[in-house]
């Protein structure tokens, strides 16, 4: 039996429902073994098609969706009219109200979101699909490798012609700070304290508010996308809550508490591309 392996075949980008933690992005690294005998090429299949089935799932069944476990008790799933509502009431009794087309959606056979129940979920899908001499297969999720310090954030661009368009997709991202041009790690640990597993909004699309509460709405490409979330882990920007307008605004508050001091930010989305932003404020 012969062993063919691919690392970092994909990363996948997705945002999860947590019992605990709300809603939370994540980015992932995906490797994957397959054993079994040579076919009549003397592989055990093509690197070609195993990226190609691998990516093939993932990017149409995780990537850039919201991922939830259907089998949480405090998790109600309706649809009506191709649109799926997910109610998913926290530990906490707070709750998370989510609608959207339901191809937005991953519904894990799961009650927790972790590595090893969506890796069982791609290795049941994958197993339809791979040649019959594959015998044995085998995926690996895991982080950034040395991404020891982190933010977790969720968001959704209503104007991007891909999935980005989707509501509650995330990324677990690096950020560095630098202060006249050297790094400070005391502002980049102040916005992971400030932006643990946050939702940035962008402030148009609030179309409703509580004192604990706000809903956001937007219709784009895909169709109509609702999402309501405590106020508490919510955090709105005046644009689009794309990497480089994260990065300007993180560039302009932070200048804002270094006045007379010139700031650069390298906001990260997810793993290995980001955005480059600086600002100075001037002192009167």
């Amino acid at each position: 039996m012969s062993t063919l392996f691919v690392n970092k075949l994909t990363n996948i980008d997705f945002s999860f429902l947590h019992p605990y933690q709300g809603l939370v992005g994540e980015s992932w690294l995906l490797d994957i073994q397959l054993k079994g005998s040579l076919n009549e090429e003397g592989m055990v299949l093509d690197f070609g098609l195993v990226k190609k089935a691998v990516r093939d799932y993932v990017d149409t069944k995780i990537d850039h969706c919201l991922v939830v476990p259907k089998d949480y008790e405090g998790c109600d799933l309706s649809e009506t009219d191709e649109r799926l509502t997910i109610d998913f009431t926290l530990a906490d009794g707070r709750s998370i109200k989510h609608t959207s087309v339901a191809s937005a959606v991953c519904l894990l056979e799961a009650d927790v979101v972790s590595t090893d129940t969506v890796r069982t979920n791609i290795l049941q899908a994958l197993a339809e699909v791979i040649p019959e001499n594959v015998e044995e297969l085998d995926i690996q999720l895991y982080p950034q490798p040395g991404l020891d310090l982190f933010y977790r954030y969720s968001h959704g661009l209503r104007k991007h012609q891909g999935n980005c368009q989707r509501i509650a997709h995330g990324h677990r991202s690096d950020l560095k700070v630098f202060i006249d041009d050297q790094e400070d790690i005391k502002w980049r640990n102040y916005w992971f304290e400030h932006w643990e597993d946050i939702y940035i909004g962008t402030r148009h699309h609030v179309v409703d508010e509580s004192d604990s509460e706000l809903h956001f709405q937007y219709e784009a490409e895909q169709g109509v996308f609702e999402l309501s979330l405590p106020k508490a882990v919510c955090y709105l920007i005046d644009n689009e809550s794309t990497v480089e307008n994260i990065a300007q605004h993180l560039a302009d508050e932070t200048a804002k508490l270094n006045p007379g001091k010139q700031v650069k930010i390298m906001a990260f989305e997810g793993i290995g591309k980001g955005a480059i932003a600086k600002a100075t404020h001037t002192v009167d």
